[in-house]
């Protein structure tokens, strides 16, 4: 799947270190879209119990706010119709574009900030399912 001939890819970069030199090298030399994601304190994995840091890197034109206006169009449903659920800065344009948009009591601040929606529940504790029942019967 490409636009314009570009090749439509995402990279992951995860260290226990500080990446937000690397951040600044990446882009001082490309034109790419970073978003840099502190898995630390309060946001720690809890599936893998640990904490580190990681970049989301994609095109700038590439996301999944775009990922879903293009699955939107593929089935031919508006965005206002669409329901997205997301707790990564990552998730941000995704939830923008969305008509419905929820997020998880323990998501970051920023996406509290722009969702609809905040469960009640954390992640771990049904969050996503308080989510869903909310708004689809």
């Amino acid at each position: 799947m490409s636009q314009n001939n570009t090749p439509i890819f995402k990279l992951v970069i995860s260290s226990t270190n500080d990446l937000s030199n690397l951040k600044r090298e990446i882009l001082s030399n490309f034109d790419l879209s970073i978003n840099l994601i502190r898995k630390k304190g309060k946001y720690k994995d809890i599936i893998i119990e640990k904490e580190y840091e990681y970049l989301d890197i994609t095109p700038t034109h590439i996301g999944k706010g775009y990922a879903l206006e293009y699955l939107s169009r593929l089935l031919n449903v508006d965005t206002s119709d669409i329901m997205a659920i997301g707790d990564n800065v990552n998730d941000i344009d995704m939830i923008k574009v969305s008509g419905i948009s929820a997020t998880l009591s323990d998501a970051y601040e920023e996406v509290k900030k722009i969702a609809s929606y905040v469960t009640t529940n954390t992640v771990e504790n049904a969050g996503f399912a308080e989510a869903v029942y909310r708004f689809i019967s």
